[in-house]
């Protein structure tokens, strides 16, 4: 193809035509082979969701949530700690408007 003969208009339109071939034959592409992963998947007696690891049947517990330790502990509630990660707590505020220090609340 001789793109030297071709205006600049006719070279912007063959662009956009392009872009839009490029992005359908990805897609095309795409579902060709996730056609060609379920057959294969089948084949051998599982479901891609399976291979993949998808398949809630699997066992896998998600992991729990880390929780961390308290690292201050409000003198007047023993009930009431903070691990010193996220908004400070009430009591926590209060304590150091009150002048006194937060390290003074390490457990």
């Amino acid at each position: 193809m001789d793109l030297s003969a071709l205006t600049l208009p006719q070279l912007y339109q063959l662009q956009k035509d392009l872009d839009r071939e490029i992005v359908r034959r990805k897609e095309t592409d795409k579902q060709d082979l996730l056609n060609e992963l379920q057959n294969l998947a089948a084949a051998k007696g599982f479901s891609l969701n399976e291979v993949l690891g998808f398949d809630k049947k699997a066992g896998k517990k998600a992991a729990a949530p880390s929780t961390s330790k308290a690292q201050f502990r409000n003198p007047n509630d023993a009930n009431q700690t903070w691990s010193g990660r996220g908004r400070k707590p009430q009591w926590a505020l209060d304590w150091i408007a009150a002048g006194k220090s937060i390290d003074d609340l390490r457990i």
